[in-house]
């Protein structure tokens, strides 16, 4: 049994009873406070007669609050009763407790604060003399919310939506089944590179998450001459891709600034790496003969049949990551 705090009190003024500017933040960061009971029309309660009121809280409900709105602050007693007319709580208000709330109109408010299980409850109020008053249930109703509203996914992989403090079914729907679909579990399956909506209808709403689809490659940016201090080679991938046999090509960019024609790649190593660090290829060349101009740059690809590559199955190279290794020389010198 307890009082509602008076911010609690002030809100009600604000939110049921059109008056005051007091506000409230739902206890729960989905949670939406709810008119349970609104009241319409003031009553005339008798001194010492039982008033009783009828409410029902829906499921997800955090908390409760039943109100009593006056035009003074008065004396009264709450008894709170469930389905089965049994006592679950009860309150004690008088015309002096600290808990009463005001606003510029004069309407004043109190009452009571808990947690109860969704249900049909009934208030049985009493005051101690003959009073006008106003009944209203508020609740923080904790609402339905999706995992994620963006989404991106590599083509030909898949991620789970979930949907969580609902209270019935969810219904999962793909904008575009041809760009990614989904099953009655929320399981997304990118099919091609594009943007589609997934919509997870639940509790008479909408929830919505966009989806994007990238194609299965790994992307970086090519190296530029401007990048590589003079004096200095290097190489490395921009690109990676498997083909209709499962094949690998991975794409390169050899910048040559060390003052002299180079001819070939010595000791050649690549290895392709998951996103967890799991090698998926690698591949070795003791001397690729490559002929780059001082101070300039050539684009060449290397090739990974299917048969040789440690990981068969597809895997995701647009979060992949492709180490190289290896010195570069001509005809006399080896940098």
């Amino acid at each position: 049994m307890k009082h509602f705090m008076k911010q609690l009190t002030c809100y009600l003024l604000a939110f049921l009873f059109a008056a005051g500017t007091a506000s409230l933040n739902p206890v729960c960061v989905n949670a939406k406070l709810t008119n349970i009971v609104k009241p319409e029309t003031w009553e005339v309660a008798s001194g010492n007669v039982p008033v009783v009121k009828d409410f029902t809280l829906p499921p997800a409900s955090t908390e409760v609050g039943l109100y009593v709105g006056t035009n003074a602050p008065c004396s009264f007693n709450m008894m709170i009763f469930n389905s089965e007319d049994m006592e679950v709580d009860s309150i004690r208000i008088t015309e002096s407790d600290s808990s009463w709330a005001t606003d510029s109109n004069g309407i004043y408010a109190n009452g009571y604060q808990g947690s109860f299980p969704a249900g049909d409850y009934h208030v049985s109020i009493t005051f101690d003399v003959a009073t006008a008053f106003q009944f209203a249930v508020i609740a923080n109703v904790q609402e339905a919310v999706i995992s994620n509203t963006v989404l991106t996914i590599t083509e030909g992989f898949t991620k789970n939506l979930s949907v969580k403090d609902n209270t019935g079914t969810v219904k999962w729907k793909s904008g575009k089944p041809a760009i990614a679909s989904v099953d009655k579990n929320g399981k997304v399956t990118a099919k091609k590179p594009g943007k589609c909506t997934i919509t997870a209808t639940v509790d008479g709403k909408t929830l919505k998450c966009t989806v994007t689809v990238k194609s299965n490659k790994f992307v970086s940016a090519k190296l530029t001459n401007s990048e590589i201090p003079y004096g200095k080679a290097s190489w490395e991938a921009y690109g990676a891709s498997y083909d209709e046999k499962g094949n690998l090509t991975i794409k390169f960019r050899m910048i040559n600034n060390c003052g002299h024609y180079s001819e070939y790649l010595k000791n050649l190593s690549v290895k392709v790496k998951t996103a967890k660090g799991s090698t998926v290829a690698s591949y070795k060349e003791a001397k690729k003969m490559l002929y780059v101009a001082d101070q300039s740059y050539k684009d060449f690809s290397i090739t990974i049949p299917k048969a040789d590559l440690k990981v068969k199955k597809t895997v995701d190279l647009r979060n992949a990551k492709i180490l190289t290794d290896g010195s570069f020389g001509y005809t006399y010198y080896t940098y």
